[in-house]
């Protein structure tokens, strides 16, 4: 193993430490020494290290650290975060940083380049059969061409899918995709890319592990995990080909990597968990940062609660006068804001946290063409905003503090500039002057739409929730993935404008699409359904929730001790106005003893519920009903004695109308 090039004076060293703002994670820098040092065939060598700690814990300057040490020891390297959203977008990214160093994984990139070449081709190709380009890429045999295998012909999970003809359309794609392409071998390509990108990336990368040691960093794994975590495993279980072992893998997030999915490889494993610096650290560090006063020292102390990412947005400010010292209650943001002395810079670090990516042409709408440079040059060097590859985004730790101080402390000031932003990328997306048939599918008319979500839902999600359901639908139509991006947007938009029932739904949207992919339809069907129904679409609700409560009522069947079963038919019931089948099914559960945790999540369904429907009274009763069960264990039978006229419904009619 080679080791590390000495500074060759006194002055080299103390130039390198000045010019390092690192400090701290000594036992974390020592152990990815010590595991550099050891030889392959030592048993002390791990080949895995999990970096994990709450947001601004410091854990994408570890890994920097941890890069500029592998470098340093003349290893290659290359690193990816959550921006990439599939394994082979992965594979791509991680393959350019290592052709950008002179290591090119030649047989991955030219087959990735036929891949993406034929996925353009045929979602672009205006003979494909209607519906067909929302399966191209990542997902499209399990979506598409298996899509017959799994939803049964005529049987009830046929049913509960929203395509008219869908086993004809399955077949067309099948035909247009023999049609189109004749090779085999790229049939293969588009229908299974990890399946056939994977080995190639594997064999490539492990020719240059033979020669130089290569270190792979995956940052951010809080976001990636749900696809990256099973690639990495399947992996390590040789399910794509063997791999060098002089490759080691750096995976960074906010949890640890689970320890029974990995419990096989646990002796290959480093797990560093960060806490928040020591008091010595973040002195150590503040001194270095050249902030001497003791007394904005133990200011920053306080208000930073010792978070690294907090610590160094504050010593950005260059606090260094006792004037400048403001109550240690105050927030890390407010201290911040008030150690700015440019009131230009102190009111565009608050205006430039609300978009979503920045870069020179959005700060140019938030301020002026004449200070756009000077201003975005600031904002680049601070420390807690990051190049991404769309552009430069806040760290979330910052970010969240300061988009709820711009928003109580300015709150027309918040919806002007979120109004601002949407006319903006609403102009940017006109300006493609796309065709109607292939907007759905630009990459770039996606993102501009997503902004514009984002900053009308802020602006006034009241105004603007019932137009983002209505295009959530057709995305889900047209563009299932685009469905995903749209889902995740929602959700954002509702926690960084403080609104409940748009959080809700975009929690909501995202699970129905994840049940749909883990075949767990009824659960699609019903959220699917709420949509309908906050649409005022009851006739579209009902489509949905009668295949629902056919697949609830065969699971109930079949166990009506999992009480699981019987809430999720309950609240079916209930969304179908079945009144009287509704009441039933909760009381009958309750009372056969169903478990306090079975209990505890009807309650959060009924809770979820009421965030849309909040004058719906039966689900007003039936939570107040299961909360004193939960909590007061109350005797059900009286309850079950009564009888409720006012809510008899006969079974075989469906109420909504």
């Amino acid at each position: 193993m080679n080791t590390q090039d000495k500074p060759k004076s006194l002055q080299d060293i103390v130039k390198q430490r000045q010019q390092s703002n690192f400090v701290g994670r000594e036992d974390q820098v020592n152990r990815f020494r010590q595991n550099l040092a050891l030889s392959l065939e030592d048993n002390r060598r791990c080949f895995l290290f999990n970096v994990c700690g709450q947001g601004g814990v410091g854990k994408t300057t570890l890994l920097r650290q941890f890069r500029k040490i592998a470098d340093e020891a003349k290893m290659i390297s290359a690193y990816i975060d959550e921006v990439e959203k599939t394994i082979p977008e992965v594979m791509a990214r991680l393959a350019q940083e290592l052709e950008q160093q002179g290591y090119k994984l030649t047989q991955f990139s030219d087959r990735y380049k036929v891949y993406c070449q034929k996925c353009q081709e045929l979602e672009t190709d205006p003979e494909a059969p209607q519906g067909f380009s929302a399966f191209v890429g990542k997902t499209m045999v399990k979506t598409g061409v298996r899509l017959a295998r799994r939803v049964p012909v005529g049987g009830a999970v046929f049913d509960i899918v929203d395509e008219d003809a869908l086993a004809t359309q399955a077949g067309e794609w099948a035909s247009y995709i023999a049609k189109k392409i004749t090779n085999k071998d790229e049939v293969h390509l588009v229908k299974e890319p990890e399946e056939v990108l994977t080995p190639l990336f594997l064999q490539d990368i492990s020719k240059i592990a033979d020669k130089t040691p290569v270190v792979l960093f995956f940052d951010s794994s809080e976001r990636t995990g749900e696809f990256l975590d099973n690639w990495l495993r399947e992996i390590f279980e040789n399910q794509h080909g063997k791999v060098s072992a002089n490759i080691l893998i750096i995976i960074a997030g906010r949890q640890e990597l689970d320890k029974n999915d990995w419990a096989s490889y646990e002796g290959l494993i480093v797990r560093l968990p960060l806490e928040p610096f020591t008091e010595e650290e973040a002195q150590q560090y503040l001194i270095r940062k050249g902030i001497l006063d003791n007394h904005i020292i133990e200011v920053i102390l306080k208000v930073s609660g010792n978070l690294p990412l907090l610590i160094e947005m504050l010593a950005d400010a260059h606090p260094n006068h006792p004037n400048q010292v403001i109550e240690p209650s105050s927030s890390a943001v407010k201290s911040f804001l008030r150690w700015i002395d440019d009131p230009k810079r102190r009111q565009v670090v608050l205006d430039a946290a609300i978009p979503r990516c920045l870069n020179r042409d959005v700060i140019a709408k938030l301020r002026t063409e004449e200070e756009a440079d000077e201003l975005f040059t600031w904002l680049k060097e601070t420390s807690f905003v990051n190049e991404h590859s769309k552009g430069w985004v806040y760290h979330d730790v910052v970010r969240t503090q300061m988009l709820c101080h711009k928003r109580l402390s300015s709150p027309q000031s918040w919806a002007d500039i979120h109004s601002k932003l949407a006319e903006y990328y609403d102009s940017l997306r006109n300006d493609l002057q796309l065709e109607e048939n292939n907007k759905q599918r630009d990459p770039n008319w996606q993102s501009h739409t997503l902004n514009v979500l984002y900053h009308k839902l802020c602006q006034s999600p009241q105004k603007n929730l019932l137009v983002a359901l209505n295009e959530f639908l057709t995305a889900l139509k047209n563009q299932p993935i685009f469905a995903q991006q749209y889902a995740a947007v929602m959700f954002q938009a509702g926690k960084d404008g403080d609104s409940a029932e748009v959080q809700y739904w975009g929690k909501q949207l995202a699970n129905g699409l994840k049940a749909y992919e883990e075949k767990r339809y009824e659960d699609a069907m019903y959220n699917r359904a709420l949509v309908y129904l906050a649409l005022k679409q009851p006739a579209k609700a009902r489509t949905c929730l009668i295949p629902a409560i056919k697949l609830a009522t065969e699971h109930y069947k079949k166990d009506t001790k999992d009480w699981r079963n019987a809430f999720n038919l309950a609240l079916y019931c209930l969304a179908a106005q079945y009144t009287q089948q509704a009441d039933h099914l909760y009381h009958y559960a309750l009372s056969k003893g169903a478990s306090s945790e079975s209990i505890a999540k009807a309650i959060q369904d009924i809770n979820d519920f009421l965030t849309v429907f909040p004058d719906h009274l039966q689900a007003t009763s039936i939570q107040q009903l299961l909360q004193s069960c939960l909590t007061k264990s109350c005797n059900l039978q009286p309850i079950l004695q009564k009888t409720h006229k006012s809510q008899q419904q006969p079974a075989n009619q469906f109420p909504l109308s």
